[in-house]
């Protein structure tokens, strides 16, 4: 069993796999005498499940009939686009058909389930993207410099000085600073919060605060601000049990793209790539106007 979950017969498993598929779905190109279209039995069973899929309910015999119509109606068209090269040097037909088989071969990840053991290994190399956030609780006092000129840092200096002094006996630390679009009191805040208000020079300077005392000033986008921060929370390392639905989707989108591209490497270590270079057009020598 533990052969079977090595990243090579994964891959190789994978690669056979996608070439069965060809094999069984591919459908050939047409010839340009081949004037038959066969609607086989597992199409006529896709049309019906999507169906029942989408409303809830099977088609009626008019509904039935029209998806007949409509698949005969492309494959007529799609097979004289073939004849008539239509899928040649089309960037998007490109670009649509390298899609799909990236995608077949991310989804066949899907048959290989993790084991405990791997999904373990895997949180405990990923822990960082499971670890919740700090929370910083504080209060900021803001000082405008378009109100204030080049008093700003001095006066700044002095409204700090009285919260000092003052302390808890300042119900309102607000009302010492100027008028300010955002509230002054967070409770609970992460990083990406108070970024997304106040810019990331602001918070990178929050972020270095001791807690408990007043500080600044501290400089935004906005003009200047004085802070206090009166607690900041250190959540707990994660649970890997509280995280596990979550490890495993991203364990397996990230198999999935790692396999993906030990897949891709193969197929292209069996290509040789020329790549020529552009001929340059000979110089274009316009004939003089006419007089």
């Amino acid at each position: 069993m533990k052969l079977l979950r090595e990243p090579l017969v994964h891959f190789m498993f994978i690669g056979a796999f996608i070439y069965l598929l060809y094999g069984v779905f591919a459908e050939s190109i047409p010839e340009a005498d081949d004037k038959t279209i066969v609607v086989t039995a597992g199409e006529v069973e896709w049309m019906q499940t999507t169906w029942q899929k989408r409303w809830n309910r099977p088609p009626t015999g008019k509904e039935f009939d029209g998806l007949i119509q409509q698949y005969i109606r492309e494959t007529v068209l799609y097979r004289e686009a073939l004849t008539m090269g239509l899928n040649k040097h089309d960037q998007v037909i490109r670009r649509r058909l390298a899609q799909k088989l990236e995608f077949l071969a991310k989804d066949l990840v899907a048959l290989i389930p993790p084991t405990e053991e791997e999904l373990q290994t895997y949180f405990d190399e990923h822990q960082d993207r499971y670890q919740q956030p700090t929370l910083y609780t504080f209060t900021q006092v803001f000082i405008d410099p378009d109100k204030r000129g080049d008093a700003t840092l001095d006066d700044a200096e002095k409204i700090k000085a009285i919260l000092i002094e003052k302390g808890d006996a300042i119900e309102d630390p607000g009302a010492l600073g100027d008028s300010f679009m955002l509230q002054n009191y967070y409770p609970g805040k992460d990083q990406i919060e108070i970024q997304k208000q106040f810019g990331s020079g602001f918070t990178e300077s929050l972020l270095a605060l001791s807690a408990g005392e007043w500080h600044g000033p501290i400089l935004s986008g906005y003009g200047v601000h004085l802070v206090y921060i009166s607690s900041v929370d250190e959540p707990p390392p994660p649970v890997f049990a509280d995280v596990r639905e979550r490890v495993v989707q991203e364990w397996t989108a990230d198999k999935s793209e790692e396999l993906n591209e030990k897949f891709y490497a193969n197929l292209r270590e069996q290509y040789t790539v020329v790549i020529e270079e552009p001929v340059e057009d000979e110089e274009l020598i316009l004939p003089e106007p006419a007089e």
